[in-house]
């Protein structure tokens, strides 16, 4: 049997309006895409390519370059898209340091070794909590500013991860399972790119863990069924992430 890792990911989505208006360029989607500002600031990341798939809020982490390559540039905000939401969703953001390590994968050839990066230790803040009302979709905007936090050289990882769902009451929705067409969903999209990362977890066990998703698929086709991984395997959600001068 081809020994295969398993590279599953949990979800995510969130809330606000964002207006950009003061975006001017836009790079290539299939890179760590950069959109120049007028107010010298810049939003990272994939936010503004087209949305084709969609995804149940779990807990997703996407990683943002540091394009400025030196300090001084503070976090301003966290922008994802929101797709469906059927109840009152609580979400929170986390903010994360990037770490890079070698994964190894056991395949028929024997271990297989390759340079990876997941998000590493917390960047501590007060809680950064989001609530997504039933039936809102569209573009959201999380503040940053007030939590006075400067991206790192190396870059960061912002995570959207699911607290819980509530009724009209306010109170916490206890249910084992929820229909699909109950869960709130974001926007997910085909990405070549290896900075989106997942959950995974061991079966049968309480263990779980960051993986890198495309760069996984990716390393398990390649040698355990020796062919590229299909493109339309390769997702990242619809994060972007505004950075601007102190």
């Amino acid at each position: 049997m081809k020994k295969l890792l398993l590279t599953l990911a949990l979800l995510l989505t969130g809330l606000i309006t964002y207006s950009q208006d003061n975006l001017v360029v836009s790079a290539d989607n299939l890179v760590n895409e950069v959109l120049v500002a007028k107010n010298d600031g810049f939003l990272l990341g994939e936010l503004d390519v087209k949305s084709k798939k969609n995804r149940p809020v779990g807990k997703d982490a996407y990683y943002f370059e540091n394009v400025t390559q030196g300090k001084g540039f503070l976090l301003e905000s966290f922008l994802f898209k929101v797709d469906h939401a059927k109840y009152r969703t609580k979400l929170q953001v986390h903010l994360y340091k990037k770490k890079d390590f070698v994964q190894e994968v056991y395949t028929d050839e024997g271990t297989v070794s390759y340079p990876s990066y997941v998000p590493g230790d917390e960047i501590k803040t007060r809680d950064i909590i989001v609530y997504v009302d039933p039936g809102q979709n569209g573009l959201v905007e999380v503040d940053l500013l007030q939590y006075d936090v400067a991206i790192p050289v190396e870059g960061v990882f912002v995570s959207l991860e699911l607290v819980n769902y509530l009724d009209e009451n306010g109170v916490e929705i206890l249910r084992p399972k929820f229909k699909t067409n109950e869960l709130t969903t974001i926007g997910f999209h085909p990405s070549t790119t290896d900075n989106y990362c997942g959950r995974a977890g061991i079966y049968g066990t309480d263990t779980e863990f960051w993986i890198n998703n495309n760069k996984s698929l990716k390393t398990d086709f390649k040698h355990s069924f020796k062919k590229e991984v299909p493109q339309k395997m390769l997702v990242a959600p619809n994060f972007g992430l505004k950075i601007g001068v102190k």
